[in-house]
């Protein structure tokens, strides 16, 4: 009897984590770990070069190679910061405007702001409907007593077999350290086949 009354509490339990489990899912702006994870398996499997320029204060890197599985997560680590939307502390803190008319093309927009969160912009740029995306541009700062910290992400998406995929992406940005020059940089990535 005690080993029917365990399995029944096991199946309940399970029952009620795997609920949660898609109650979190469904509760994010954007899997942004989900996109990465898809971009990076694609990017490595079909073997694609990438075109890179950094800049930092005025000095000037350019560079062509072909990455590795884990050359596109060490390229690609930084969006996943925009999970930050993600967090519960920063779910009411936005205001979301969708659909914008982008005044530069035929997209349409999908706008969050925040003058609180560390994304204080998220933008989603899409063709018809949301899952035609073609772009995403994010603002992220970060301020304490010591810096200031500024960076513009952007990711641009050519649809291939009816999903999108990286074609460009940039970081943008500048840290002003206390009692120390403004650091610029800038970072653009050209992925072709």
């Amino acid at each position: 009897m005690k080993a029917i009354a365990y399995v029944g509490l096991s199946l309940l339990l399970l029952l009620f984590g795997s609920c949660s489990q898609q109650e979190k899912s469904s509760d994010k702006i954007y899997d942004f770990e989900n996109l990465i994870d898809h971009q990076v398996s694609q990017l490595s499997q079909q073997a694609r070069v990438l075109g890179k320029t950094s800049q930092v204060s005025g000095t000037k890197s350019d560079t062509t190679f072909l990455p590795s599985g884990a050359g596109w997560r060490s390229e690609l680590e930084v969006f996943r910061e925009l999970e930050i939307i993600n967090k519960p502390i920063y779910r009411n803190e936005y205001s979301i405007q969708d659909p914008v008319k982008d005044t530069q093309s035929n997209l349409k927009v999908r706008q969050y702001l925040s003058a609180n969160a560390p994304i204080t912009n998220l933008r989603f740029y899409y063709h018809n409907d949301f899952s035609g995306l073609k772009k995403i541009e994010a603002t992220i700062t970060e301020k304490s007593l010591l810096f200031f910290n500024s960076r513009n992400l952007t990711m641009e998406f050519e649809e291939e077999e009816g999903k999108p995929v990286l074609k460009n992406y940039s970081l943008e940005g500048f840290q002003k350290l206390i009692l120390r020059d403004t650091v610029h940089f800038s970072l653009q990535g050209q992925i072709d086949q």
